[in-house]
């Protein structure tokens, strides 16, 4: 079997490689944020419900991946629950590599766009910018404070919606609830602190709409993770 088998398009050359893919070395802000329930209701797929009003403001750079090239990422990540089963769903996501957009929106169903990503770091504080279209659309920058320590929400596991346009007709051909959960997960550091969080509105990328009420805290982490396959929940066109 030809290891381009393995992949969707194009088979000759392949934008992404097969499964799984190991983050060896990342670096991640989180912001918690409590928002208003209604705003992030609205930016979830109409299947969930929103479980929380505290949610993730994120921006990561990855040092060392084998499988993907490297990238950098940002976005937004809501507690819900689909039926019985709770996690969280990223709402928004941005990626700055055309390979990290395309395996993540058609394995798993994640919303990415392409986007300008800026993490900058140095001893004491850290900047990430997200702009796309020329808005900010996440701008936070972090300073160490380990006086602030915080108990983020439960994000795990990952609860998306993969929806495919039906070529044929208006509608989806591909509509599943996904499950996806990181393996072989790794927290090297963890700082506490305190963040700043500024979005710039935007048509496009409305994220200021999430009703940011309060900064609860922030974290900073450096670990590694496995991404791999995830499991179909349901079909939803059935």
């Amino acid at each position: 079997m030809s290891k381009y088998e393995y992949t969707i398009l194009p088979e000759y050359s392949p934008l992404y490689p097969a499964l799984p893919y190991h983050y060896e070395d990342y670096q991640k802000v989180s912001v918690y944020c409590r928002g208003d329930k209604e705003a992030l209701q609205k930016f979830l797929p109409k299947e969930f419900k929103v479980t929380s009003d505290v949610f993730e403001v994120f921006v990561l750079t990855n040092i060392k991946i084998q499988g993907l090239d490297l990238y950098s990422e940002g976005g937004i990540v809501i507690p819900c629950q689909y039926k019985d089963m709770e996690g969280a769903c990223v709402a928004f996501e941005y990626v700055d590599t055309d390979g990290a957009l395309c395996a993540g929106r058609e394995i798993w169903g994640y919303p990415k766009k392409l986007a300008e990503v800026q993490f900058e770091k140095d001893e004491t504080s850290i900047k990430g910018v997200i702009t796309r279209k020329g808005k900010k659309i996440i701008d936070v920058t972090f300073e160490n404070d380990n006086s602030r320590i915080i108990e983020p929400p439960n994000l795990s596991p990952r609860l998306q919606v993969k929806r495919m346009p039906n070529p044929e007709t208006y509608g989806t051909d591909t509509n599943f609830v996904i499950k996806n959960i990181l393996q072989n997960v790794e927290v090297k550091k963890k700082v506490y602190g305190q963040a700043t969080l500024y979005i710039e509105p935007s048509v496009d990328d409305p994220l200021n709409e999430l009703g940011v009420k309060e900064i609860l805290g922030a974290v900073y982490i450096e670990g590694a993770f496995t991404l791999t396959y995830g499991e179909i929940v349901e079909n939803l066109n059935k």
